[in-house]
């Protein structure tokens, strides 16, 4: 019986353990990931050295909103993450503009 007491601590410490990280991201905890190389991924600020006044403005306020996102407490029944896999896209589209403009 002391066995099984043992054994049933440590598998509900590891649960807990486990839990750990997903709670925190509910909680929205960053987790020190950096916004400036996810927005690069999707966006890139630097590369060609030029940017179109307007649609850099546009590029700032999706950043700005998606920070917004990341930090609000709760996903929203998954509508969050949504949103800012969203923003990625309109960043995707912002680039691929500016790629057009560039080539013709």
């Amino acid at each position: 019986m002391n066995i099984n007491l043992k054994k049933s601590l440590v598998v509900a410490g590891l649960v807990v353990l486990a839990a750990v990280p997903f709670i925190a991201k509910a909680d929205g905890v960053a987790f020190g990931v950096d916004f400036g190389s996810d927005n690069e991924a999707h966006y890139r600020f630097h590369n060609n050295g030029w940017h179109h006044p307007e649609m850099m403005k546009a590029a700032n306020a999706l950043v700005a909103a998606k920070r917004h996102l990341w930090y609000s407490k709760g996903n929203f029944g998954g509508h969050r993450e949504s949103a800012m896999q969203h923003i990625n896209m309109a960043l995707d589209e912002i680039s691929a503009a500016e790629n057009y403009a560039h080539s013709h």
